[in-house]
């Protein structure tokens, strides 16, 4: 057994010297980190580290850690070489409807209440939440519990510290009313004070009668769904703040973190698609460091927008056929690491034998750490100056829209089925499809940003506003602004039908402007055929270059196109449902622009053109090099590690 100052000098030795830091911004993430999950034994970890495996979980104690037990827990993790991390400290209060118990399935206490409310359908107790997200002291309580449980285990410096998993308001990305505790209605009536400046404007909004805020209730679900004037502001404004809620929470776990540790990374895991459940990724994404996520809803995209810089995770299962063309994708996407799930040993087994499962998955190691891997984490997204904006206030219209008539009988939906597609999702969906296919990334916006400046700040020469039901007044006149400055829009399926809390316009703010004969403004419907021309047209005017167009593939091919001066990256991935799974066929790339084209795997000059041929798989991308004069020898020697320039 290690004793704490054995432990401590090991793990420092250990874990160190790969990773830079800074003591007052925080750690610099030691590239893609290749993650076990689950608790294996010393002569496992060892063969882990041995494949490529970087770092592992560690339980913490949420009650009972001290500075010893962590030792012992990290001891055959760091006598292996890898790095640990933290796992669920405050699952209890971030996933309380969604977590873990002996003998019941997860999600068992919002089971329970759908059952009350079935059974009385006047029980308004089942939307208070316990604990309250509001709720100081409980708050503090878990504040506590996280810088404690920094500080027990500063001394190996984990990897990040994780303050639950699949967190959320409810469970997961359930719709529910959540939350009329005392807490959670003072906390929202000092919110709508800073919204609304006055009682008076409120009323307005509202088309209510308060006389004092602390009178205000806001309407539940079913109470909103029998209105028949269109006014959901209310409500919607009740949801928002719900958000801010949950984010203001995730933000003091964050900060707790902090404290005990100035280079300590606070994470959440299992992060959902965006919709209910505090998942309004313009909020969220900053409240965090890390975040491991399931891939959907481009919050991936959403999350990188709001927060450059954070670190970005996915789980990985290995025996799932897919697997593969998972890492890889997402890797193209921006995830900086991994969590390996193997509950039942099938990747090492006990006795330190390599399982099937690891065999699959070591090429792909490899090449993370030796290979493309480090080139494409050397080199930067190539971003549009398109902006896209994202808009949680249209997404609960859009919900409201499609579900009133359920009346009451919306408590009955679970988190699985408000996963599935609406116009609002579908819309967002084939906007980046679309932009993809050209070579083109663009960013998301929320209306705040809109409303302060950021096109303009962003330098962005086009904004596209898929189905965008909700858009409050500031927002609608800077985009007239931008417009007026030369700016193009694109609108996909409704606009500003309702302001930006939830109220029906008679008159949308856009209308004038959405009917003008402006070349450089137009509207489509949702999944239109002619969304792609419309685009071409749109970036020409707009002055916006495509950087690629694929032709004649087998299925979908995804691109990537990255900046690594003095030559740009063009990433290749065949989707992962073509006939041809697995195996590599040819594909036409058409570039805007004579360019010399590198294939980097192979170390060959493909040509000086704008039209070739290249093969393409699921499995692995194809990458290519683009640059508009012949490389360098410094570049092919120091770039791309090539004996000689082709």
């Amino acid at each position: 057994m290690l004793r704490y100052g054995t432990a401590l000098a090991l793990a420092l030795t250990l874990a160190t010297p790969a990773l830079a830091h800074d003591e007052t911004h925080g750690l610099v993430w030691p590239g893609y980190q290749i993650i076990m999950w689950q608790t294996k034994t010393a002569r496992q970890y060892q063969v882990l580290r041995s494949l490529g495996v970087t770092a592992a979980r560690v339980q913490a104690d949420r009650h009972g850690e001290t500075r010893a037990s962590a030792a012992r827990k990290v001891e055959p993790i760091v006598q292996a070489g890898l790095r640990p991390y933290v796992e669920n400290i405050a699952t209890d209060f971030y996933s309380a409807y969604h977590r873990w118990t002996p003998g019941k399935p997860k999600n068992w206490r919002f089971l329970a209440l759908q059952a009350r409310i079935a059974q009385d359908p006047q029980d308004k107790s089942v939307f208070v939440r316990q604990p309250s997200l509001s709720d100081r002291h409980a708050l503090g309580r878990i504040e506590t519990r996280l810088t404690r449980i920094v500080r027990d285990y500063a001394f190996c410096r984990p990897l990040f510290f994780n303050l639950g998993d699949e967190t959320g308001i409810a469970d997961l990305t359930a719709a529910w009313d959540f939350d009329y505790s005392k807490p959670s209605l003072d906390a929202f009536r000092v919110w709508l004070r800073r919204q609304y400046g006055t009682l008076a404007a409120l009323n307005r909004e509202w088309g209510t009668h308060y006389r004092f805020w602390r009178a205000i209730v806001p309407p539940t679900t079913t109470a909103t769904m029998a209105r028949t004037d269109g006014n959901y502001a209310a409500w919607s404004d009740f949801k928002a703040f719900m958000d801010v809620a949950f984010v203001r929470a995730i933000r003091a776990g964050t900060d707790a973190i902090h404290r005990g540790a100035p280079w300590a990374q606070s994470a959440i895991e299992g992060a959902q698609m965006p919709g209910w459940g505090g998942y309004n990724y313009a909020l969220l994404a900053p409240a965090v460091d890390v975040m491991e996520l399931y891939d959907a809803g481009q919050n991936l995209a959403l999350a990188q927008s709001f927060h450059p810089g954070i670190i970005t995770l996915t789980t990985t299962h290995w025996s799932n056929p897919g697997a593969l063309h998972q890492a890889w994708r997402e890797f193209l996407r921006g995830t900086r690491g991994m969590i390996l799930w193997d509950p039942d040993d099938r990747f090492v087994h006990p006795d330190g034998a390599i399982g099937t499962q690891a065999k699959r998955a070591e090429p792909f190691f490899r090449q993370m750490h030796t290979g493309i891997g480090p080139l494409i984490e050397a080199s930067k997204r190539a971003m549009a100056p398109i902006a896209v904006l994202y808009s949680p206030e249209s997404f609960r219209i859009q919900w409201m829209l499609d579900h009133r008539n359920l009346k009451a009988a919306w408590t009955k939906r679970g988190s699985a089925i408000e996963n599935e597609d609406d116009a609002v999702r579908r819309a967002r969906r084939e906007v980046y499809r679309m932009l993809a296919r050209l070579g083109l990334t663009p960013h998301f916006v929320s209306e705040p940003q809109i409303a302060t400046g950021i096109l303009h700040k962003a330098h962005d020469q086009m904004l596209v506003l898929p189905q965008t039901l909700a858009l409050s007044l500031k927002s609608a006149s800077a985009i007239k602004a931008f417009v007026k400055k030369g700016g193009v829009l694109l609108t996909v399926g409704q606009t500003g039908l309702f302001d930006g809390h939830g109220r029906r316009l008679s008159k949308p703010e856009l209308s004038h402007l959405l009917a003008s004969a402006n070349p450089r403004v137009v509207s489509l419907p949702i999944a239109d055929t002619q969304l792609m021309p419309t685009l071409l047209n749109l970036l020409k005017t707009a002055g916006i270059s495509w950087q690629a167009r694929v032709e004649n593939a087998t299925g979908q091919v995804e691109e990537y196109i990255y900046r690594l001066p003095p030559v740009k990256l063009l990433a290749l991935l065949s989707d992962s449902t073509s006939k041809q799974h697995g195996g590599a066929h040819p594909v036409t790339i058409v570039l805007p622009k004579v360019t010399y084209v590198y294939d980097i795997r192979a170390q060959k000059l493909i040509g000086k053109t704008d039209r070739f041929t290249v093969d393409v798989s699921s499995t692995e991308p194809t990458v290519l090099a683009l640059s508009k004069a012949p490389l360098s020898r410094r570049s092919c020697t120091s770039v791309f590690q090539w004996r000689s320039c082709p």
